[in-house]
């Protein structure tokens, strides 16, 4: 039974993670069927996990989120977005997954009713680690250990939760948020953004922590750069298809000779269907993708463990002004 025990909590950890499987708590990528001009709630869950176990760790979050779009030109709260909208938005969320929990707020501004639009953001986001939070190896050094070591499913799945793993820690994302998107015919568009992310977390760990939320190792100051290239094209008023492009790179760090983070980043590229009913407030995306780190020295897994597939359901409340204008 000794024996029996640790290989047992292993495999329901995993079991637990893989049915779960989760991802970023943002809204799909352009997507505007289910927001109206005013009050927006919504609540989505989502996720992702590779076809074969090993390397990416599968990711689950689940998010509930209020926005308030105000139109900076005359125009009907409840009332649907038009091709190229033009508001003022106010937005928070709570948010949840098997490895922290937190909250965000933020602002942002969609000032000109051309096309292409471009959207500038600010969201500042604030999350507890429970017990999660693992110390990782940010530089390849000989005789101290290699990157590729930690950065991978089975090293987090083996020490999270556990003794090796802080008891809580706290972290805190101060996220800029450019992008300019094109609006094609029937609602289709394409888009391109940037991020610019500066990291803060607390952690007795000599600042090498992972960031769960973009499943990268991080130091305690630490910034993220992330690139977006990603579009729509839609078939019907239910069917559309939707890809995604996304880069991410995190900073490097020196202190005299040494080299105490690498700058680290991996590619990734998703595409699929995406199903929207009920006038846009009810939405679910399947997408199949691939990801691949830069350096091959940070990984150590084989090709089949870069395939990935991702679900994601989202869903609109209700409210009363909504239903008044529908009528």
């Amino acid at each position: 039974m000794k024996i029996l025990g640790p290989i047992i909590a292993k495999y329901l950890t995993i079991l637990l993670i893989v049915v779960a499987a989760g991802a970023q708590a943002e809204p799909v990528y352009g997507e505007r069927d289910g927001l109206r001009y005013g009050p927006n709630l919504s609540w989505s869950v989502m996720g992702n996990t590779p076809f074969v176990w090993g390397q990416w760790l599968p990711q689950f979050v689940g998010n509930v989120r209020y926005t308030w779009l105000e139109p900076v030109y005359d125009s009907d709260y409840g009332r649907e977005l038009e091709n190229n909208p033009t508001f003022l938005k106010m937005e928070a969320a709570l948010e949840a997954s098997p490895f922290y929990g937190g909250y965000l707020a933020g602002l942002g501004l969609r000032p000109f009713g051309t096309n292409p639009q471009l959207e500038v953001n600010f969201v500042y986001e604030s999350y507890l680690y429970y017990k999660s939070n693992l110390e990782m190896v940010t530089a390849d050094v000989q005789g101290g250990g290699r990157i590729a070591e930690t950065w991978n499913a089975d090293y987090i799945v083996d020490n999270v939760w556990k003794d090796d793993a802080a008891n809580l820690d706290y972290v805190q994302l101060f996220d800029i948020h450019i992008c300019l998107e094109y609006a094609f015919m029937h609602r289709s568009l394409l888009g391109i953004g940037i991020h610019y992310i500066l990291s803060d977390v607390s952690t007795d760990f000599e600042g090498k922590s992972y960031d769960y939320k973009h499943n990268i190792p991080v130091f305690s100051r630490d910034f993220l750069v992330e690139l977006n290239f990603y579009g729509s094209i839609r078939f019907s008023d239910n069917w559309a298809a939707v890809f995604e492009n996304d880069f991410y790179r995190t900073g490097y760090l020196r202190n005299g000779n040494t080299v105490e983070k690498e700058s680290l980043g991996y590619a990734m590229v998703k595409a699929g269907p995406q199903l929207t009913w009920n006038q846009g407030a009810r939405s679910l995306l399947l997408e199949f993708g691939m990801w691949k780190r830069p350096k091959n020295r940070f990984y150590d897994g084989s090709l089949s463990q870069e395939f990935l597939v991702q679900l994601e359901y989202q869903g609109y409340f209700s409210f009363p002004i909504h239903k008044r204008l529908s009528e």
